[in-house]
């Protein structure tokens, strides 16, 4: 019986490694914006990531409409779904009036950045399924407040790599019959080496960076962007 080709399985296959680096490096990403990054026909790029949603290595899940990617383990479904929820320059304005102006309505947020009130609500709905604000009754008028989720992410990084994370990406490797080493693990850095008998060695790195929910999605996509361009 001919041996299974390992070095096209998982992360072995260079694409297909290289889209889940970035999903472990970027929280909060729909399908369009990593076609954005990726020098990829959006058929091949679905074809990866249904192979590695197969494998248990990345989840999805739909959030305002649209499909989010992530990996498995390494963040929540909840942090994914607040940074997809921030990631609009104007809702973070929001988000930011109300950290820092708790118990603000909805008619003072709207004034004080000069924007719709349904544009306003849109983006607070969005917030408020995400768990990053709530919203309580002060006599006639909703109120909002930063939401167990919001205060958590402003208080604590979620730029930390785990060791649950760790162990399930190497468990899923030794199941389909690679040998992983891990060569260095930080807080916030992984290498490890992937050995396959037969075939050609590779690694496999992620680092992730110091996220913050003000920071520009613009920039941080034009980012890696230029990271994989200046690999191919």
């Amino acid at each position: 019986m001919p041996i299974k080709r390992k070095e096209q399985t998982l992360i072995l296959h260079p694409q297909r490694k290289e889209i889940y680096k970035i999903l472990c490096e970027t929280p909060g990403l729909y399908f369009f914006e990593l076609s954005n990054i990726l020098s990829l026909p959006q058929g091949t790029i679905d074809w990866h990531l249904r192979q590695l949603e197969k494998a248990n290595l990345i989840k999805s899940i739909k959030f305002g409409g649209k499909r989010v990617y992530y990996p498995r383990n390494l963040r929540t479904e909840e942090v994914e779904k607040a940074f997809t929820a921030i990631k609009h320059p104007t809702a973070k304005k929001i988000f930011s009036c109300i950290a820092n102006n708790e118990g603000t309505y909805q008619s003072d947020i709207a004034r004080e950045l000069n924007l719709h009130h349904d544009t306003v609500r849109h983006h607070v709905e969005r917030m408020i399924e995400a768990g990053l604000i709530s919203k309580y009754k002060e006599g006639r008028k909703t109120c909002y407040k930063l939401g167990p989720l919001g205060n958590r992410i402003q208080e604590e990084s979620i730029s930390s790599i785990s060791d649950t994370y760790v162990s399930a990406l190497i468990d899923i490797l030794e199941d389909n019959c690679l040998v992983p080493t891990i060569i260095e693990k930080t807080k916030k850095s992984l290498t490890i080496r992937i050995e396959c008998p037969g075939h050609q060695d590779t690694t496999f790195s992620i680092s992730l960076g110091d996220w913050v929910l003000g920071e520009v999605e613009e920039e941080i996509l034009s980012e890696k962007k230029e990271q994989v361009d200046s690999l191919a």
